[in-house]
Formats: structure tokens, sequence, C-alpha cells
């Protein structure tokens, strides 16, 4: 450098070129340096956040294994479990209050926070670091770099902080329970006490320590009870007392019981009684629609349409009583009638290859024919029969209808006519704009119905025309007070000279102008 700089200078003309493109250099490869130190240094930051998060995925491993041990340990099982949240969802249960006298160690026997959750993801990060994997053979938590689903991290979820994961009973710990000196001790009948944190698998059942027996009693003293003998603790001081059972509190009674009520039979209070807990080990607890629990006063509860009322005795005394189940009962209550009135309109027919059809659609009643009359007798002659099939509708007014009552929708006519050339409808939409005013809406039901003409033999029944009703139940439901209503269609004969219902069936016979009623009613689903 100094050297060329030397040699700049005896040059004026070609100094200044040349110490211009000197220093372009010396940019050039500085900017390069400091991208390289740039780089460099950024790639340490994220090798160094990586190594951290791997680090901690390792010592959550290593921790979580260790619980699984102890898990195994104190009697549970994850034979069988696949992932890895399972796993870690199986050891926040807790053992039923029962037991936690005859458990060592905390009392609930949980092992893991509630909140603790695995993040699981799909495939590995772009740097390949380890994810955690559950070896649901060798019962323990591996790290992998495999493909496929993993845990890249484990992490609290607060969401979870007041979840309850249950109970479960488990089989025998590795420590015994002594009743007879109200104690632990290791046993004969329960898996080796040492846990093997690395691979947690369920271990044999080695032979005990020579002239150890497990059974019998804590030696008898003259010494006074210190606090730790009195107050429960492990020595049990010659006690020999039994386990005390705890009893299950008698679920209470709630009057009237529930169900669903006819508008003007549904009840407007209901009382509560402890059914036989005794107030000094319980309070009588109650609850509505799955709201705060209270205490019960003693005073009647206003019921009102569709809802729930829960009520518990609670323990006071939980070493002695344990909370009873909980009684419950829902109250519904029938509407007090529909009323409306319809207004019908034919559309949507298909059929033969030949179909006619003409529609007369009507305030007071609605008209659908179908079918050519005419018969091509050859040289421009016709025979005409005259009469095409018809139908003809007439919507009822109805007013307080009780649910699940039939009553008269409206009223169909049918005349079965003579028709050619396959140009008979084989179905046809009836559709009912129904104004209710009670409840106060509007809505429209499609009533669909298949029509078959049949060929005209010496069987009357046979013979006859048949319109079926082919969905009796209709795309209408409406909810009242908690209770859903859905309007079925059924037939009833009028004119059984000339016609005959037989199930969704309404038979019209050759020629005749048969009347059928078609009936409905608001099923309720309570």
């Amino acid at each position: 450098m100094f050297t060329s700089g030397s040699l700049a200078l005896s040059a004026a003309p070609h100094s200044s070129r040349c110490r211009v493109g000197h220093s372009l250099l010396e940019l050039i490869l500085t900017i390069a340096i400091i991208g390289v130190i740039v780089t460099l240094s950024v790639s340490q930051l994220m090798d160094d956040a990586g190594s951290a998060r791997v680090a901690k995925l390792e010592s959550d491993v290593s921790t979580l294994n260790q619980m699984v041990a102890l898990y195994v340990a104190d009697g549970g099982s994850v034979a069988g479990l696949t992932s890895a949240q399972a796993v870690l969802d199986k050891m926040k249960r807790i053992r039923p209050q029962a037991e936690w006298q005859k458990h060592v160690g905390s009392a609930s026997g949980r092992l893991l926070d509630v909140r603790l959750r695995a993040k699981m993801t799909t495939r590995p990060d772009t740097d390949n670091n380890y994810r955690a994997v559950w070896n649901k053979t060798k019962q323990r938590f591996e790290l992998s770099k495999a493909n496929g689903t993993a845990v890249s991290e484990f992490y609290f979820d607060e969401t979870l902080a007041g979840a309850d994961f249950g109970t479960e009973r488990r089989a025998g710990s590795t420590v015994a329970f002594n009743a007879s000196s109200k104690g632990w001790v290791w046993g004969t009948s329960v898996t080796d006490p040492t846990a093997n944190y690395l691979n947690p698998q369920p271990l044999g059942s080695p032979a005990p320590a020579a002239g150890f027996d497990p059974n019998e009693s804590a030696p008898a003293t003259n010494e006074p009870p210190t606090d730790e003998d009195t107050d429960g603790g492990g020595s049990g001081g010659g006690d020999t007392t039994a386990t005390p059972t705890v009893t299950k509190l008698p679920r209470p009674a709630i009057t009237p019981s529930g169900g669903t009520f006819a508008f003007g039979s549904f009840p407007s209070s209901a009382t509560i009684s402890r059914n036989g807990a005794l107030p000094e080990v319980s309070r009588l607890m109650y609850r509505v629609n799955s709201g705060a629990w209270a205490e019960y006063t003693g005073s009647s509860i206003t019921l009102t349409p569709a809802m729930n009322l829960q009520a518990k005795n609670e323990t006071t005394r939980p070493a002695e009583y344990a909370t009873s189940n909980t009684a419950s009962q829902t109250y519904y209550r029938l509407t007090s009638g529909f009323s409306g009135t319809g207004e019908a309109n034919w559309g949507n027919a298909i059929g033969g290859t030949n179909l006619v059809t003409n529609i007369q659609n009507g305030a007071d009643n609605s008209t659908f024919k179908h079918g050519n009359t005419k018969l091509d007798l050859g040289n421009g002659e016709y025979l005409d029969a005259g009469v095409e099939n018809v139908l003809t509708f007439t919507p009822e007014q109805f007013d307080t209808i009780t649910p699940n009552t039939w009553f008269k929708f409206g009223e169909l006519t049918m005349l079965n006519g003579t028709t050619f050339y396959n140009s008979e409808a084989s179905d046809v939409t009836l559709s009912v704009n129904l104004t209710m005013t009670q409840p106060g809406l509007n809505f429209t039901t499609h009533i669909d119905l298949g029509l078959t003409s049949t060929e005209n033999t010496s069987d009357r029944l046979a013979s006859a025309d048949i319109v079926t009703l082919k969905n009796p139940a209709t795309d209408i439901r409406v909810t009242i007070d908690g209770v859903e209503y859905r309007l079925e269609l059924s037939w009833a004969t009028l004119d059984p000279g000339a016609g005959v219902v037989q199930g969704s069936k309404f038979l019209i016979f050759e020629g005749a102008n048969a009347n059928a009623e078609l009936r409905a009613r608001f099923t309720s689903n309570r």
C-alpha cells in the first residue's frame, strides 16, 4: 500500500486515477469483511437460541421420564398410549379422595402441572434440531430428528389452569400402606421401588429382604404421644384403629320432578330437600342453568320454561363424608296452541315425455291438471275423453291447536280422469305459505306428492290412481321455550265410496271424484 502510494506521486496525471481505483477496492473489501462479521454474529445468535431451545427440550424430556417412572411406580399405567399429550394428560389425573389417606407422597397423586402442554409439529425445523417423541414400547420420551409428528417444545398453557382431568383408580404402588400401624412400608406384593428414570418400564418383583415382614405392627411404647404421633403421622405410635370409611352423602330430592308439561299444568316453583343428609356435616347447594352454586335457604325456587335446576349435598367434613351426586331436573312447557292460515301453490311438476299440465293457483284454492285427454284415431280424427286428472287443494284455517294433536290442514279433491300418450305427471309439489298468529311466525312448507296413473282393469281398487304423501314429516321446525315442534302430515278418508286411504297413499277409483283430508299436527321433541 505504501509502495503504491509512492509510485502514484511520481506521475500526476496517472496518480489520480490509480488512487481512485485503489480506494474503491479498499471500500469493497471493507464492506465484504463487515458483511461476514455481521453474518457470523447473527448466525452465532441464532445458534445460541436454537441450542438453548434444544437444551431445554433435553432437560424437559429427562424430567418427564422421571415423572413417568414415578407415575408407574405409584401404580399408574401408560400402556397403549401413543401420543405425548395423552401421556401428559394421564399424569395430570388424581386418585379418588377415598385413597388419599393410603397414598404416600402428594396426597392427590397428581404428578404434573395441569397447564403443561406439548407443542406438536409435523416436521423438524430448518436447522433439523431434535424433537421429542413418545416411545410407547419403551414407555419413555426420546429425542429424535426423524420426520413425522413430534414435540418441538413443552410449555405452559394458562387456559388450562382450571382444567379438571378427572380421577383414576391405580394399582398398588411400590409403597404399601400398613393398615395396622397407619404407616407406609416397602411391600412384597409390589414392584421394585428403585425407579429406572432412563427407561421407566414396569419392573419385575424381586424377592423381599431377608427377615422383613411388611405386616408387622409398630412396637408398643410407654412414651407419651408427641405432636407427630397425635396428628396422624406415619409412625402410628401403636394406634391400631382401622382406617375410617368415607360415606357418600345422599343425593338431594327436587320437587316436583322435571319433564314436559302442558301449558296450563306447568309448575310455578320447586323446592329442594336434603334427603337425609345431616346439616352438621353438609351444605345443601343448588344452581340454575349451570350458573354459580349457592346455598339453598329453604324458600321456593321460581320455575321458568326450559329451566334446569341442580342440587347437591356438599360435605363440610371431607374426611368422613363425600359430596353427593348431583340431582338434576329440567322443566319444559308446551305452547298453549298454534293458530294460523295457509295459501297453497302447485309447482315443480315432472312426468312423462309428453307431459301436459295446467296450473291455476288462487287464494281460496289451487288446482293442478295433468294429462292429454285426446286419442289420435288417424286421418286427422281424435277421440277426446274430455276429463284429465285434476287435483284441487283447499287450505283450512286453524285456531289454538294444542301440540301433538291432529287437525284439518286442508282438503284435497282428486278427479281420476282418462289420459293418453304418457302425458301424466309423476310428481308435483304443493307449497303452502303459512301465516301464523300464534306464534307470530311466517313460513312455507313444501309437500311432495307422488302421482301414479294405473291401467284400467275390472278390479276397481287395482285400477285406482294414487296420490302418495312422500314427506309426512315436513321441513317445518319451530322452537318455543326450549321445545322443538315439527309439522307432520297424513291422509284421512272423506269419501269411502270414491277413494280410500292406505297409510301415506290416497287411492282414487277410476272415473271417481274423491276427497281426502290432509291432516297435520305440531309434534314436540319433549
